[in-house]
């Protein structure tokens, strides 16, 4: 049966195969390796070459640290405080919007860029002037597969459509990685026990999407909103956000550290690709906790705030200990936080003063928006219809999909509930005025019984889609905000109707299905 499967995998072409399956052909093609003896002399004769090559490759393979800090400088590099008072300095109206994308690969890409295809259409009123959404996002949340819309988003702004599209969906991104992961050049660096195939998924973002560029670059650079990526510490299991706040803890200068490198830890999958590493200076910079975090060690610990908080310094502090631990190793930010829903949510635990609320107070502000594109899929699975033990595939997909599945599920709820409670008792800004929340959720699961959703649910996680998918995830998003509610009602508030003429979700419900006809009839 493993075999019948394997052979399978091998004929299936390279930019057709899942992760995991790619992880099985890679590890098939190993192992067969050394069945294929080529002639001794020729052997003899290269041995030397090889070895020497091999030696190379390691001293050229190394890993490069990051650039360390020896004090902190609160006013300086790529830090989330700084820019949202830049931002409340500068912008001149009384909304704060803040947009996530999912975990996914390719698929959760190309349902967030369909989202924004929508907010660029969207007109809206905000101080004083009439704007599009999309020119009104001010936070934008990556994980996984969403940090490459996320980091892109961030430097381009209303620009990324049309460009993402051409630049990332429209490759084939996977195609070209397996090609690394098999060529002659790969290989001997792989000897080298510092360099792995999350490094290659680096270089690959490099060479196809985002360059040389680095945090530095975005913070002077970009021209959308500010962007947070995270991923996940794989010693202690906790979620690293790639902004100057965290990075303190480790004394590190995140400026100089390339997005190509911080999106590949993103997305860095549990056995497809190798953790990514970072350097740990912790513990010699003087990095102070926030003030309330601090404050919760010296108080009341049966206090359920301050015992949370407790458990979030003791994750803090264990990266001080940098003769310890002098090197941390990343893994995809989807494991502890597939949504971004927690990350937001622990804001007012990490960043000091209550930075959220404090500014919304102080200022003009009177809505809040948070629009969550998640693009969990469930695809069928024939597993359960046979007795025979699943296979290496299906058990990889459970143990990697099944957890941050159950995970994503609790944050949706968690953060359903904080919207509710604080809609139910809202804050008010300086001038009395009460702060509204809206939470514009977009799952794919929530589509409503059809063609398209039985086709998107069933697209996999990888780094390649066909262009009718992509158009499909496209169509989804227009589908999920046109049926939400609380979508509805925030255009409401911003006082425009929704996009003219609009074209409504049933209506693109059934063309799907009428091109889906019309491709059966005409299939040979």
């Amino acid at each position: 049966m493993k075999k019948a499967k394997s052979a399978a995998n091998l004929n299936k072409p390279v930019d057709a195969l899942s992760l995991p399956e790619l992880k099985c052909l890679a590890t098939e093609s190993q192992i067969a390796m050394p069945h294929i003896h080529p002639l001794k002399g020729y052997l003899k004769k290269t041995t030397a070459c090889v070895a020497v090559a091999l030696l190379s490759a390691c001293s050229l393979a190394k890993y490069q640290p990051l650039q360390t800090l020896s004090r902190i400088e609160p006013d300086k590099g790529y830090r989330l405080l700084n820019a949202r008072q830049q931002q409340a300095q500068q912008k001149n109206d009384d909304t704060f919007v803040v947009l996530m994308f999912s975990g996914g690969g390719t698929r959760a890409a190309a349902l967030g860029y369909g989202v924004l295809e929508q907010l660029a259409d969207q007109k809206i009123w905000v101080g004083g002037r009439e704007k599009r959404l999309i020119e009104n996002i001010d936070l934008v949340y990556g994980i996984s597969g969403g940090s490459i819309l996320a980091i892109y988003f961030s430097l381009y702004g209303a620009d990324t459509v049309p460009s993402f599209e051409r630049r990332f969906l429209k490759q084939n991104f996977q195609r070209q990685l397996t090609k690394q992961v098999f060529s002659s050049a790969y290989l001997p660096r792989l000897s080298s026990p510092e360099f792995g195939r999350g490094d290659l998924l680096q270089e690959e973002f490099e060479n196809t999407i985002f360059g040389k560029l680095t945090f530095g670059d975005l913070a002077e650079r970009r021209r959308g909103p500010f962007a947070v990526i995270s991923a996940t510490d794989m010693s202690l299991g906790n979620r690293v956000d790639f902004t100057q706040e965290y990075f303190d803890t480790m004394c590190l200068n995140l400026s100089k550290l390339k997005l190509a490198r911080a999106v590949a830890a993103s997305s860095a999958v549990p056995l497809i690709f190798s953790p990514i590493t970072l350097n740990n200076h912790g513990g010699n910079c003087g990095y102070t906790l926030p003030a309330q975090v601090q404050e919760a060690l010296d108080e009341d610990v049966n206090e359920l705030q301050n015992q949370t908080r407790q458990e979030f310094a003791r994750n803090i502090k264990e990266y001080e200990n940098s003769q310890y631990r002098p090197y941390i190793h990343l893994l995809d930010g989807g494991l502890t936080d597939n949504l971004g829903l927690r990350n937001l949510l622990d804001t007012t635990e990490f960043y000091p003063s209550n930075m959220l609320y404090q500014q919304f107070k102080e200022g003009r502000m009177t809505k809040i928006v948070v629009i969550n594109v998640n693009a969990q899929n469930k695809p069928i699975t024939e597993i359960d219809k046979s007795a025979a033990i699943p296979g290496f595939s299906d058990v990889l997909n459970a143990i990697i999909n099944v957890p941050i599945d159950q995970h994503s599920q609790e944050s949706l709820r968690r953060f359903r509930t904080f919207a509710d409670r604080w809609n139910e008792n809202p804050r008010t800004n300086r001038e009395g005025v009460p702060i509204s929340m809206y939470f514009v959720s977009l799952n794919l699961r929530d589509l409503p019984e059809s063609s398209l959703r039985r086709e998107v649910l069933n697209i996999p996680t990888s780094f390649y889609l066909p262009s009718s998918q992509i158009n499909e995830l496209k169509q989804a998003a227009s589908v999920l905000l046109g049926r939400s509610n609380e979508y509805q009602r925030l255009l409401r508030d911003l006082s425009v109707r929704p996009e003219a003429n609009p074209v409504s979700a049933q209506t693109v419900i059934s063309q799907h299905e009428t091109e889906a006809a019309a491709s059966d009839v005409a299939a040979p």
